[in-house]
């Protein structure tokens, strides 16, 4: 076997760092990919803990408030001389639990915790709670008020119940029973489940001392279970406050801990790894697949190369040497770098300079600067020199740096980057100019100006696509799911017809079930108007343009002052449903973050071109010369540019808010930016 020669031992270690470069770098990516994914699922669980915590808060305080309300009544009752097993007494709690879906009743205890009244039913019935820990927590400790059980059996329907109880004093302070309201743990759990993301897995809410009491996904055993809880600090404040901490082993992940306000409850919201990194293996799969390739490009060139080099060594060292070469004018390449004394004569002239204006260094040296400079903009440099030296700035750094155009040796011009500094060196003040060739960098400039534009043109189809798709599900579900709901209403009206002679129960249950089909035909008529409104393909842009704005008077009940003056034939269809969308998406806006009560709007196209006007008498807000924009104001420039148009924005704090667009007739392109 011939022996590798120098090259091709060069060529062997060069692809064996590629080799080793690429699975380093696949493993750090792979590292730091899961090392972001890991994160964002303990953001998200964070986030989700928040959000279900203010959701268990608020189903609470309207049991707590249901009881404060039930309390209220109970002290008027005493002073009419109601006593708590009567019928007002009964009535009155009933009405506390209706439109109430959390609550399955509340019920009223005297002293010794028989069932004095109740919601369910009247008279109460005859047991007592004597034995329950929401009675006894109450009767034994004069110092709660109020007081959360732990999960108990519901002795009237034998299904898991949370119990919150509080004290009923007479009017003289003395204890006379106990009103507490049942809350069903199914609701919880319902609720849980309802808002459960699904790589969040699962969502569990304890007592603080560490006792289950509601979870999804539900467990087997519906037996109450404990667990020791992480620390949060203090219960039954309006602070809350929540821990992640990391669990290993099998079922490795992320719990978030979140204290309920208030409440002596603790949320418990958990992210599996392997739930939150499923997406990442699929990431896995192609990165690695694509550095397997890679390893194998780089082997197989290795290997040609390897050969090659082998028949023709000469060939191989003529190249190396031509490496060799191009290093070291890599290496030594530099920005070129200009001093001149306070006459703005040159004294430093270094060889990237020679380069870059075909001067040598003793060409240039002594020589004032205007040689390098077009005859054009030598009086402005020259002010500008001035004006630098009596700033008192010593450098004017990366981010101030001047754009100004040079003068090579052959009369050619060229755009260069100048940063400059000045020095003061035995009463001589010299400026020193680091000065970078940016014409590749303009090249490029006008290269990605050429890419946002076919962004732009692609964005463009994107939406045509879109509103296709609206179009064909808008026609799907008026014609496919609309025609089933009008059968499924038709044979309601048929069986209603047939079981009058039935219970009153059941013909309440067929008409309720003829409303709620009623009201999803009408929900359907919404969405596919939104998909689609019918009146912008059968009466044009005007005519949707009223019946958007009659909807959105009845939905948010703002005044609407309206101009809309459109001829029929005057828009074509992409700019009819682009200006839709457009004056659709405005109206969201105000009503969604305006807080107004009146707004103007006019929408008018004439000789000039389609003219959009909205303005609120809203909040407002500042707006400077680059203002933030939301996903709305976005979308909203993105189709008004990708029709040609041009959007202006105007506003203040306290003032309202103003959005203009101007859509030419007769441009498609798209031209201009925001205002």
């Amino acid at each position: 076997m011939i022996p590798l020669s120098r090259a091709g031992r060069f060529t062997l270690i060069l692809a064996t760092i590629a080799v080793a470069t690429i699975v380093v770098m696949t493993a750090l990516l792979l590292w730091q990919l899961r090392a972001q994914e890991l994160k964002h699922a303990e953001a998200e669980t964070v986030s989700l803990s928040h959000i279900i915590a203010e959701q268990t808060v608020r189903s609470l305080q309207s049991v707590d408030l249901a009881l404060d309300v039930a309390l209220d009544r109970l002290a008027e009752a005493e002073k009419l001389g109601v006593r708590l097993g009567e019928f007002p007494i009964h009535a009155m709690l009933r009405s506390r639990v209706e439109g109430m879906p959390q609550l399955r009743s509340i019920f009223i205890t005297d002293v010794e915790g028989k069932i004095a009244s109740s919601a369910l039913k009247h008279p109460a019935p005859d047991f007592s709670v004597r034995d329950r820990d929401y009675f006894r927590g109450i009767k034994d400790h004069p110092d709660i008020n109020r007081y959360v059980s732990a999960p108990a059996i519901n002795r009237v329907d034998k299904k898991w119940t949370l119990f919150i109880s509080r004290r009923i004093r007479d009017a003289g302070g003395n204890f006379i029973g106990v009103i507490a309201a049942s809350l069903d743990i199914a609701y919880v759990e319902a609720l849980y489940e309802s808002v459960m993301l699904d790589r969040v897995s699962p969502i569990a809410l304890y007592l603080d001392n560490g006792t289950l009491v509601a979870r999804s996904p539900r467990l087997a055993s519906s037996d109450s279970q404990r667990m020791a809880l992480p620390v949060l600090g203090p219960h039954g404040t309006a602070q809350a406050a929540f821990k992640t901490l990391r669990t290993v082993g099998e079922d490795a992940g992320i719990t978030t801990y979140h204290s309920v306000s208030r409440y002596p409850m603790v949320l418990a919201v958990g992210n599996l790894d392997r739930e939150a990194l499923a997406g990442w293996r699929e990431t896995v799969r192609l990165i690695v697949t694509g550095a397997l390739i890679n390893i194998m490009l780089v082997a197989a060139a290795a290997m040609l190369l390897l050969r090659k080099q082998r028949r023709e060594e000469e060939l191989a060292h003529a190249a190396q040497e031509s490496s060799k070469q191009l290093a070291a004018m890599v290496g030594s390449a530099m920005d070129a770098i200009v001093t001149i004394d306070s006459e703005r004569r040159v004294v430093v002239f270094n060889p990237a300079a020679q380069k870059m204006f075909g001067y040598s260094e003793d060409q240039i040296r002594g020589k004032p600067l205007d040689l390098l400079i077009p005859e054009r903009f030598r009086s402005a440099h020259e002010r500008n020199v001035a004006a630098f030296s009596t700033s008192g700035v010593n450098a004017r750094m990366k981010d101030t740096r001047m754009d100004i155009i040079g003068l090579r040796s052959d009369g050619s011009e060229f755009p260069i980057e100048s940063t400059i500094a000045q020095v003061t060196i035995d009463d001589q003040t010299m400026f020193t100019a680091i000065l970078r060739d940016i014409g590749e960098r303009r090249r490029a400039e006008d290269q990605l100006r050429e890419s946002h534009h076919q962004l732009r043109e692609l964005a463009s189809s994107l939406q045509v696509v879109r509103e296709e798709e609206r179009t064909s599900i808008a026609r799907e579900l008026h014609d496919e799911l609309g025609q089933q709901l009008l059968r499924l209403r038709m044979d309601l009206s048929w069986l209603s017809g047939r079981i009058k002679d039935l219970s009153p129960a059941l013909q309440e249950k067929v008409a309720d079930m003829k409303a709620f089909v009623a009201g999803t035909v009408d929900t359907l008529r919404r969405v596919t108007t939104r998909l689609r409104p019918p009146l912008l393909d059968e009466l044009g842009l005007a005519e949707a343009a009223q019946w958007q704005l009659d909807d959105f008077t009845t939905q948010t009940g703002i005044e609407v002052a309206s101009t809309i003056a459109i001829d029929s034939g005057a828009l074509d269809e992409r700019t009819s449903i682009n200006a839709f969308r457009i004056f659709q998406e405005s109206l969201t806006n105000v009503a969604r973050h305006a807080d107004a009560t009146q707004i103007h709007v006019s929408m008018v196209a004439n000789g000039d071109g389609l003219m959009i006007e909205i303005r609120d008498n809203g909040r407002g807000r500042a707006v400077g010369d680059k203002p933030e924009l939301g996903h709305g104001l976005v979308g909203i420039r993105e189709r008004t540019l990708m029709l040609g148009g041009r959007m202006e924005i105007a506003s203040a704090p306290g003032e309202g808010f103003s959005l203009r667009i101007r859509i030419p007739l007769d441009v498609r392109e798209p031209a201009g930016e925001q205002k």
